[in-house]
């Protein structure tokens, strides 16, 4: 998108970043030419943010996760950290 000198000396004067800028563009809702990030967005957002944390969280305790898939089919899966190339190569 073009930024307008309009656009940049509001957003200065107002402390809008472009971060959160391309996070409205990104998350918004669209109304005719109307972008707007609310509150029940942002906390959307952050409630799956947290979920996703608590996701990572546990594949880290794991030591990561492997999942073998074969086209749509998912075949197997295992902790990272527990397979053992040695094992694997005698049978």
């Amino acid at each position: 998108m073009n930024i307008t000198h309009h656009f940049d000396v509001r957003a200065n004067q107002r402390g809008i970043r472009k971060d959160l800028i391309d996070l409205t563009l990104d998350l918004g809702d669209f109304d005719g030419d109307k972008i707007t990030l609310t509150s029940k967005i942002i906390d959307a957002e952050m409630k799956d943010l947290q979920r996703r944390m608590k996701l990572l969280s546990e594949a880290r305790k794991k030591g990561g996760v492997v999942v073998i898939a074969e086209g749509d089919n998912l075949i197997t899966t295992y902790r990272q950290s527990s397979f053992n190339a040695k094992l694997a190569k005698n049978n």
